[in-house]
């Protein structure tokens, strides 16, 4: 009689640890699927380059995080503008060391200078010149230009003559980054001098613009390494655009 009892204690037993056994196989499976469902990476694929275009890059400035260059130039980006400078008071104190590191991941480098209408063009070419020194990268450099700095006539011609200094300085090109409604203002006082044109699309391919920036939220790469940055097609060939050294 204590042999029934004993077995049919032990046949239960067995039962309810092979009943716990399959439920935390079951858990366990649950937990695991769980964990994976929300911590893989999201893919965010990039959007290829523009119909029409072959070359195309990015622009940064001081608001940016930690940039991965290599990754960037593993994405179809073939250069980088990077600002540095802001009239006469301001300069980016991380542009050389990026620079160091976009030229290892072989991508060409151009510098942004953000006019300031208030400053002599004097007063920010030297600016530049004593903070960025000869390392302007192998692209024109840019300056950035917002509506409210070119209200008068004055803030015109000063943007005029801050292009003419350093182009004279540096014998090397300089364009004028900003909208097309700007661009249509400064057309009477700024005439030969090309342009970086911030759209939302890539329609306007005329010769006097040299850079479109037709998305200010472009995602570039996949996964965990994707990020977001106002993306720019060069207007041009790459045969046109490897003269640029």
């Amino acid at each position: 009689m204590e042999n029934v009892f004993t077995n049919a204690t032990q046949y239960k037993t067995k039962k309810l640890l092979t009943f716990i056994s399959s439920l935390l196989i079951i858990l366990g499976v649950v937990l695991s699927f769980t964990v994976w469902f929300f911590a893989k990476p999201v893919i965010s694929k990039s959007i290829d380059i523009p119909d029409g275009f072959s070359v195309q890059g990015v622009s940064l400035n001081q608001t940016s995080s930690y940039i991965d260059f290599d990754n960037l130039a593993n994405n179809n980006i073939n250069f980088i503008y990077m600002r540095t400078t802001y009239g006469d008071s301001s300069m980016d104190s991380g542009y050389k060391s990026s620079l160091s590191r976009a030229k290892s991941a072989h991508l060409k480098v151009g510098t942004i200078h953000v006019y300031d209408a208030s400053v002599t063009a004097a007063a920010q070419s030297q600016y530049y010149i004593d903070n960025v020194g000869n390392s302007i990268g192998e692209l024109p450099i840019a300056i950035s230009v917002t509506s409210d700095q070119i209200s008068t006539a004055t803030s015109k011609q000063r943007l005029a003559s801050l292009v003419q200094t350093l182009i004279s300085h540096y014998d090397h090109d300089v364009i004028i980054y900003t909208t097309p409604a700007i661009q249509k203002k400064l057309s009477s006082t700024i005439k030969n001098t090309k342009y970086w044109l911030i759209e939302d699309n890539t329609k306007d391919t005329s010769s006097k613009n040299l850079f479109i920036q037709y998305d200010e939220d472009h995602t570039i790469g996949t996964g965990l390494k994707a990020i977001k940055m106002p993306t720019t097609v060069f207007n041009g060939t790459q045969k046109q655009f490897e003269v640029y050294k």
